[in-house]
């Protein structure tokens, strides 16, 4: 039975952006969780079901917010915004998964969504000597909790810290006192908490003075571009790869050793289809004559999720993963590292290369850079 009040709900919580929808089944055809055969991920019964008010499906909390779905949407329906909104009304009823509430309390209470210690969040910059940004600087580089808990990121981080030292960045970070951007915030839908930490997080950042914030994780900088400007942020944001690129087209960085061998590039979503990633990052190595790019076969803005966005990273799933037809698709190609741009990929892809015996080597942007760097 379809009851107007919670229709109303539903529609002010999606911002009408299900409306536009005319069910043409598109968005349910291209969902990777769908076509990969993974899970019951009906994408239109989900907009259906929006757009008339009706209780909604437990699978809204399997979307991994790829945005793949949008880009083949023919009246452009911003179908994420659409989900977020519905997990927002599920939360509020009191029926989000247990393990989206819990990881909400590891922000609250520690900073992190995978409950690390506070104290520990700037483990990774032990010896660098990096600069306090509160003290004052240009550049502030927002490590993210992803990257900051994750030993096997910690020497990416150390070679991004070295690429700005040697070019001569003025750039600090905030250390342990760094808390998370909030994005498995938004995605459980809980906007009263995230509006809290957005305002703290905004405030944090005034006080360094930093002109620009580079972030090293995709969605990190995406929720600063979109839901931190829209609360008033004027800050320039970039995720790290575009910086690093300005930096080689500047000639504040040069190589050095002669990188060889073959490649394949995985582009993370939060970069191909929410910003313009695949360009710098094929700029990028275009500059190594030596390297050679095989593409996989979705590629650039069709990019395969590595399905860790949306808060999956922190469900517990059966079956092969998105991450693991990825690793196959690298494989497929020939090539010998694996390079990708986004914590949450990288993540993904190394455990699916070991835990499937694929021979291929996982490597962020950053590290690779720092290694072939005079």
């Amino acid at each position: 039975m379809i009851d107007d009040a919670r229709w109303e709900k539903v529609t002010n919580l999606t911002g009408f952006d299900g409306n536009e929808c005319f069910q043409c089944g598109v968005c349910t055809a291209t969902c990777p969780l769908g076509y990969m055969g993974e899970e019951d991920m009906d994408v239109r019964n989900l907009m259906r079901r929006a757009q008339i008010g009706l209780d909604i499906s437990e699978t809204v909390w399997n979307c991994s917010t790829c945005k793949l779905c949008e880009q083949s949407c023919p009246r452009q329906v911003e179908i994420v915004n659409v989900i977020t909104g519905l997990r927002q009304l599920e939360f509020e009823e009191r029926r989000a998964p247990d393990k989206t509430v819990k990881l909400l309390w590891d922000i609250y209470e520690t900073g992190n969504p995978w409950g690390g210690k506070k104290m520990e969040r700037a483990k990774w910059a032990e010896g660098l000597n990096l600069k306090d940004a509160r003290e004052g600087t240009e550049v502030l580089l927002y490590v993210g909790c992803d990257a900051a808990y994750n030993k096997n990121l910690h020497k990416s981080l150390r070679g991004l810290a070295e690429i700005l030292k040697k070019a001569g960045i003025d750039f600090g970070i905030l250390g342990n006192e760094e808390r998370c951007c909030g994005e498995p915030v938004r995605n459980a839908g809980e906007r009263y908490f995230l509006d809290d930490l957005v305002r703290d997080n905004v405030a944090q950042f005034e006080k360094t003075g930093a002109k620009t914030i580079v972030a090293f994780s995709p969605h990190c900088g995406n929720m600063f571009n979109t839901i931190y400007k829209k609360s008033g942020m004027k800050t320039e944001v970039k995720h790290y790869s575009d910086f690093l690129n300005s930096l080689l087209r500047d000639g504040k960085v040069t190589l050095g050793k002669e990188a060889r061998g073959k490649i394949t590039i995985h582009d993370p979503c939060y970069l191909s289809r929410y910003g313009d990633g695949p360009d710098n990052l094929r700029e990028m190595f275009s500059l190594f004559p030596e390297v050679e790019l095989k593409e996989m076969s979705s590629s650039g803005k069709d990019s395969l999720c590595c399905g860790g966005g949306g808060n999956r990273m922190f469900d517990d799933f059966e079956g092969k993963r998105l991450s693991d037809f990825r690793i196959e698709q690298a494989r497929d190609t020939g090539a010998e590292t694996v390079i990708t741009a986004c914590p949450i990929c990288n993540m993904n892809l190394l455990d699916s290369a070991k835990t499937n015996g694929v021979n291929v080597r996982v490597k962020e942007v950053a590290e690779f850079l720092e290694e072939n760097l005079k």
